[in-house]
This record gives C-alpha cells, sequence and structure tokens, in this order.
C-alpha cells in the first residue's frame, strides 16, 4: 500500500497535469476568440460543453453538481481569456 506522502506526491503530478491541460484550453479558447466576431458567449456550445463534461463525469462516478460547478468555472476562465 502507497504511502501518504507516495499519495500526496501523486495528487501533486495530477495537480500539475490539471493547470497544464487548462492552460492548453485557455490557449485554444483565445485562437477560437480571435476567429470569432462574436461578444456574447455561445450558449448553446456552452451548453454542450456542459453536458459533454456530465456524461464523462457519470463514466468516471463523479458527483455531477460537483462537476457542474467545476465545468463553470472553467468556462468562465474561457471568458476571462478574451479579455487578456
Amino acid at each position: 500500500m502507497p504511502s501518504v506522502s507516495d499519495l500526496r506526491r501523486q495528487v501533486d503530478a495530477v495537480d500539475r497535469q490539471i493547470v497544464e491541460l487548462l492552460s492548453r484550453r485557455t490557449f485554444l479558447v483565445k485562437q477560437i476568440i480571435t476567429q470569432l466576431d462574436e461578444d456574447e458567449p455561445d450558449k448553446d456550445r456552452e451548453a454542450q460543453v456542459l453536458s459533454n463534461w456530465l456524461e464523462e463525469g457519470f463514466d468516471f462516478d463523479l458527483d455531477e453538481a460537483q462537476l457542474e460547478k467545476v465545468c463553470k468555472q472553467v468556462m468562465e476562465m474561457g471568458r476571462k481569456a478574451k479579455e487578456v
């Protein structure tokens, strides 16, 4: 059985991957923004993204309400990328 410190190192590695993926996602969103002339968020696209997240989360037995909060926060990061 792994020790607590080993498990924490694994959690730290996963956290780094999450940050890297968020950075990559933000980069892609910025590229999309430069190709669109819209000022308002695409609500249909956001609904589809959330639906995708919830479907994936179901497959991994994640709490739907918590996953929805995370997804909405990630989408907010994308909207903020437009301002930068």
